[in-house]
């Protein structure tokens, strides 16, 4: 069971959807938000930079803990987390933990790609 205490952030999980004007039948494509706010742990894990386009880039690495429920089952790996005004992609698929359907880890990265 997840310690409640522990669950002290709040997250946003944001899906990349496409939308039509009605009126003018123009396509959109944009980020909403799918889920949350969701109360989350996060845990901080190792950071690192690296040099691409000629230019020094830092990547903040960790994961954020929730409560397993239907609808956080449902995470993608292409959704993205808003926590604290800053953007985090997913790396990998939702993690269930082995008890299953008591908690879903995200690891999540900050500072690449955050386009859609």
């Amino acid at each position: 069971m997840i310690d409640a205490g522990k669950l002290r952030q709040r997250v946003f999980v944001q899906r990349y959807v496409e939308t039509i004007d009605e009126d003018t039948g123009y396509r959109t494509q944009t980020w909403v938000n799918h889920l949350g706010p969701l109360p989350a742990e996060w845990k901080a894990g190792p950071g690192r930079e690296y040099l691409a386009s000629e230019s020094l880039r830092a990547e903040v690495q960790g994961r954020f803990i929730v409560r397993w429920s239907p609808d956080t089952a449902g995470i993608r790996f292409t959704d993205r987390v808003l926590w604290d005004g800053q953007i985090y992609e997913l790396k990998s698929d939702p993690l269930v933990d082995p008890s299953a359907r008591r908690q879903v880890t995200l690891m999540v990265a900050r500072g690449v790609a955050q386009g859609g």
